[in-house]
């Protein structure tokens, strides 16, 4: 099965990067992802393909590479979108990064605002400096941050990220109307997403070696 790397370029190419994602998503269920493609129908479908293409071309860090098998026709198999940051990208703390607009307005857009805010804010209090993937994190001595899921933490270990921490998305709510418990109960809250770290040219040494927002605290950031 020989599988090549490519590095993505052209807007058409995201309708098989998309449906190869949504398809690896679904056994077992993402739920992180469901956030991001709420609507499963084909309208849902190519309003996220639209969104992803205009945030790739919005932001100048990113990077979208995809793997394809050359003994099934092409067929992406793999696909994963890298930013590199060479200054701290998350400088100033929002308590509201993201709106959930491609969800319906009202108490489901307000439950998705509540999981984002949880999933991108502790990106500000955890990965504000700059970082990148893992081979061109090495070439600029940067570090590397990534959130993964039960089965991606063990690919991250494997090339040589760290766990550093488990973020809990809750949406526990005092007197919470049946419509909020019926979307608890469809996004299977709480949900947890492991943060995985890579120092500067990693080098890591058990017991030795500080996670970054560790040695923040120590020196009073």
């Amino acid at each position: 099965m020989p599988l090549q790397l490519h590095r993505v370029s052209s807007d058409g190419e995201f309708n098989e990067i998309v449906q190869c994602i949504c398809e690896s998503y679904a056994t077992p269920v993402n739920r992180v992802w469901r956030l991001f493609r709420h609507d499963p129908s084909l309208a849902g479908f190519i309003e996220l393909r639209d969104r992803l293409i205009r945030e790739f071309r919005g932001d100048p860090t990113a990077c979208w590479l995809k793997i394809f098998d050359t003994d099934i026709g092409d067929k992406v198999v793999g696909a994963a979108l890298w930013n590199t940051y060479t200054e701290n990208p998350y400088p100033t703390y929002k308590d509201h990064p993201m709106e959930a607009y491609w969800w319906p307005e009202g108490e489901p857009r307000e439950f998705a605002n509540h999981l984002l805010d949880q999933f991108i804010g502790d990106r500000y209090k955890k990965m504000a400096r700059p970082h990148m993937c893992v081979k061109e994190a090495d070439r600029l001595n940067l570090e590397t941050f990534i959130e993964a899921t039960d089965l991606g933490k063990l690919t991250y270990e494997a090339c040589g990220l760290v766990y550093a921490g488990t973020n809990y998305l809750e949406t526990a709510k005092r007197n919470a109307s049946p419509e909020w418990k019926a979307l608890e109960r469809d996004m299977q809250t709480p949900i947890h997403m492991y943060r995985m770290w890579r120092p500067a040219g990693g080098r890591w040494v058990e017991g030795r070696t500080q996670l970054p927002w560790e040695k923040d605290k120590e020196d009073g950031k």
